[in-house]
């Protein structure tokens, strides 16, 4: 039965590694230690199997030239003696030609490093055998030297392996340590910083490894965070003006029909309070847009035909809209109708408000990119002032007053829309004289 605290059709929890608790430091010593340990157990077995063989060969090769001399010894007697006392390096067997074996017996000097057989012939050898007498002869390797050999090996060479992992591990110690220190002092540096502390960096080492490249894109990610933190703040600061003024005169209105109702025009005084209201929902609107734009929420994407979308917008305002060209069916982008609609009534409704006399919408084809420019023969956008203009509740003195019923928000809200359909809008000079608001976007394929 599952437990009370978990669902039935929970997956089941991966077991916890031994080593997941340890830090970094801790693993890398366990693992060099480790590396290093297993490194000399594979060279202390290939060392002693390459020993042992020798020393086999080496105990065969004396086995074989004993069994040879004393096979010859023999062959040159001419009677099978009663005793006889063999040097050999192992036991000795020895068979006459019917095949009966010559039993051996205990070596006399078992310290010797050669040992010296004791032999006496079987009972129906009591009569020697003629002279010439073929025997056959087999000594067995000694495998004494082998056992003391790799034992002495592995004696001396255990302490020395142990003393070297020990190294080892004391040194990895020392080095990841060192080499994490900045990583120490980054995290106590990290852990300071808050959101009132944000212009704090963590230090960057002057070694171009790792280390130097994480301090730095965290440092970077630092960098984004403290400009979206100052313009969160900044925006919050400008959206509590803009909406200060129009509550206020709503207040003040209200307050003043209150206090002479019966000397107050109720249709002019609704009126001001509609007008104000409108205000505060206009830019209540365009905080919820920029809300959903900063938090990159993808909209349903289609094929959006910005010939035709622009010359929709021209028939909305006869007489302050006129179209240059005609390219429907062919400026084919790939977006948000509602947006790329909501940007283009945004850039028209700022150039009707400074322009002279006409606003002119164009758009052209160039390649793989679809461009609308909307002109007007305003004052125009100085220069200096041509990036700031697509900031938040920017206004030029010249050119953006609040009486004017902007808001503030129209072209920050076109700029970032066409950046969210991977364009660019760009403020130029219009050849009409006043200001160019040009839009690129890609051309659907």
């Amino acid at each position: 039965m599952a437990p009370e605290d978990e669902p039935a059709d929970a997956a089941p929890r991966r077991p916890r590694r031994p080593t997941s608790g340890l830090s970094v430091r801790a693993k890398a010593v366990l693992a060099a230690a480790g590396t290093v340990a297993f490194a000399i157990a594979l060279c202390m077995l290939a060392l002693v199997l390459a020993l042992q063989h020798n020393l086999r060969a080496s105990a065969d090769l004396d086995a074989q030239k004993a069994a040879v001399a004393i096979k010859g010894q023999l062959g040159r007697t001419q009677t099978m003696p009663k005793r006889a006392f063999i040097v050999a390096p192992g036991e000795v067997t020895i068979k006459d030609a019917s095949g009966r074996t010559v039993t051996p017996v205990a070596p006399t000097d078992p310290s010797a490093a050669k040992p010296t057989w004791h032999s006496t012939p079987p009972a129906e050898l009591a009569e020697p055998p003629g002279a010439g007498q073929p025997y056959s002869v087999k000594v067995s390797p000694s495998t004494t030297s082998l056992d003391s050999a790799t034992g002495l090996l592995l004696r001396q060479a255990a302490p020395a392996a142990a003393g070297l992992v020990l190294f080892v591990a004391g040194l990895t110690w020392l080095l990841v340590g060192r080499a994490l220190r900045p990583v120490a002092a980054m995290r106590q540096e990290f852990t300071e910083i808050t959101e009132r502390a944000l212009h704090r960096r963590v230090p960057v080492p002057p070694a171009r490894d790792e280390i130097h490249r994480l301090a730095r894109t965290m440092n970077a990610t630092l960098d984004r965070l403290h400009r979206a933190m100052t313009r969160q703040r900044q925006f919050v600061a400008d959206a509590s003006h803009e909406l200060r003024s129009p509550i206020a005169a709503v207040r003040a209105q209200l307050e003043l029909v209150l206090a002479r109702p019966s000397r107050t025009d109720w249709p002019t005084a609704v009126h001001k309070a509609l007008r104000d209201t409108d205000r505060l929902q206009a830019v209540a609107s365009d905080l919820l847009l920029l809300a959903r734009l900063d938090a990159q929420e993808a909209p349903p994407t289609a094929a959006v035909d910005l010939g035709a979308l622009a010359a929709e917008e021209v028939r909305r305002h006869p007489g302050a809209l006129t179209m240059d060209g005609d390219q429907e069916g062919v400026a084919v982008v790939t977006g948000s109708r509602v947006q790329l609609s909501r940007l283009l009534t945004n850039l028209a409704d700022n150039a009707r408000r400074h322009t002279r006399t006409t606003v002119s919408v164009g758009v052209a084809v160039e390649g793989g990119t679809v461009e609308l420019a909307v002109d007007d023969d305003g004052p125009g956008i100085p220069e200096a002032d041509r990036e700031r203009v697509f900031e938040r509740f920017t206004r030029l003195d010249d050119a953006r007053a609040r009486h004017d019923g902007g808001t503030g928000l129209g072209l920050a809200i076109a700029n970032d829309i066409a950046h969210a359909h991977g364009g660019t809008l760009t403020a130029l000079t219009s050849p009409r004289g006043g200001a160019r608001l040009l839009l690129r976007l890609p051309r659907a394929g």
